[in-house]
């Protein structure tokens, strides 16, 4: 006679699976508080496997992980566990203590390779690409990246698309040798901190920082911003001075100096306070070099007195005459600002700090042998000279601002990238 086929297990029911990864879930609980840690992650491994979209479940096998020394196998298991539920609190702090190891070390600043980003980190949960910008997805974290370097965090917990999108926007310029170190998105704020050249924002000497409140400009003035902001700083600190520079109800600069603490170092910061039409926008300059010179602090109310709170997006913005001539105006000032710069930079030679002011369609042809052709040119020009004024043209959804000449030729065209103007013409010879 034939053999006879063994049957086949029946399938198991939704419910039953769910029965079965509670048993094994309470075995792996009892384990994990006898610290059999490699007899707990077995036990969650099969309770996972029955019900692979049970948040708790994945955080559970990630402790046994994490305790049993296998850190990159607990790692992938909190961050399936927040995509799953991003209220899961407990996997969310897990998550967020490994998060913040890698973001100590540096690995999360801005400029670190993409590759480098993906040897310590793994395979990212989900990875989108496009135009030279790619976005990898770990847990409820989002880390962008612009020609294979790390640009922006994006911690999404919260986060609505509507916050995502600026509308006022505060416009400042620093030294060339200013680098951005930092960059990030949270339900709350937006916050981009720089650095000098040499400095990273785990040690640095000198931060200057732009951040940007949600909704915080439609609940409070800036003076009121301001004095929470003490009222918060001294539980932590001793405050040796505090000081208002130039007083406004929505618009205020000030200053303050802490000592030092067991954690912290004393440090001088300069700080001003802008209500803008939905956020309240903050720049500040914190210095841990004590005492600050009076000359490097009238340098730095300089800069915080010039910056501008303008229009966010103004390429994607109608304008209407009133505002198209305000931004014509500024433009021709800073316009001129940048020019002085620009010539300083031709008479120095500096091809590393011209760059950054041009597009990236011309930026390479700025060479050395370019600014030694243009040193004469920029000896005798004068930027009243090569700026008379500014004239903004819209066409469709595109806004550019042309740089007019006393003479009456355009000097350069400026086109608006990621929140900042660039010229997108070679203007010297």
């Amino acid at each position: 006679m034939a053999q006879e086929k063994k049957a086949e297990p029946a399938a198991l029911s939704e419910q039953e699976k769910k029965e079965k990864a509670l048993e094994h879930a309470k075995k792996g609980q009892e384990f994990l508080k006898q610290k059999y840690w490699k007899d707990a992650a077995a036990e969650f491994e099969k309770a996972v496997e029955l019900q692979p979209n049970h948040s708790v479940l994945h955080y559970l096998l990630g402790v046994s992980y994490l305790e049993n020394s296998e850190a990159s196998k607990g790692w992938v298991e909190f961050r399936k566990a927040v995509l799953l539920d991003q209220t899961n609190q407990r996997a969310a702090k897990d998550f967020m203590r490994i998060w913040s190891f890698f973001d100590r070390k540096g690995l999360l600043n801005v400029g670190t390779p993409e590759v480098e980003v993906l040897k310590v980190l793994g395979k990212p949960d989900q990875q989108r690409d496009q135009n030279g910008e790619s976005q990898m997805i770990y847990g409820f974290m989002w880390i962008n990246f612009r020609n294979g370097r790390l640009f922006a965090l994006v911690d999404t917990r919260g986060l609505t698309p509507e916050l995502t999108r600026a509308v006022n926007t505060m416009e400042f310029q620093l030294d060339p040798w200013w680098k951005e170190g930092y960059r990030i998105m949270t339900a709350t704020n937006a916050l981009t901190e720089y650095v000098a050249a040499e400095e990273t924002v785990q040690n640095y000497q000198q931060l200057f920082s732009t951040q940007r409140l949600f909704k915080l400009g439609e609940q409070f003035s800036a003076r009121v911003m301001m004095n929470r902001m003490k009222a918060t700083l001294e539980k932590t600190h001793q405050i040796e001075d505090w000081k208002v520079i130039q007083d406004g109800d929505n618009d205020i600069l000030f200053e303050w100096r802490v000592a030092k603490t067991e954690r912290t170092p004393a440090q001088h910061e300069i700080s001003r306070l802008v209500k803008g039409k939905r956020d309240m926008h903050r720049l500040a300059y914190v210095s841990r070099k004590t005492p600050l010179s009076e000359e490097a602090r009238a340098q730095w109310i300089k800069t915080m007195q010039s910056a501008k709170l303008v229009v966010a997006h103004v390429e994607e913005a109608k304008l209407t005459p009133a505002q198209k001539k305000e931004l014509e105006d500024q433009l021709t000032i800073k316009s001129r600002e940048i020019i002085t710069l620009q010539l300083q930079h031709i008479r120095d030679q500096d091809v590393k700090a011209m760059k950054p002011y041009f597009t990236e369609r011309v930026r390479n042809l700025i060479t050395a042998d370019l600014l030694k052709q243009a040193k004469q040119q920029a000896d005798s020009a004068t930027p009243e000279e090569l700026v008379h004024s500014v004239e903004v043209s819209e066409t469709g959804d595109q806004i550019q601002a042309k740089i007019k000449m006393k003479n009456g030729r355009t000097l350069t065209t400026l086109v608006p990238v990621n929140g900042k103007w660039e010229a997108d013409t070679i203007w010297f010879k």
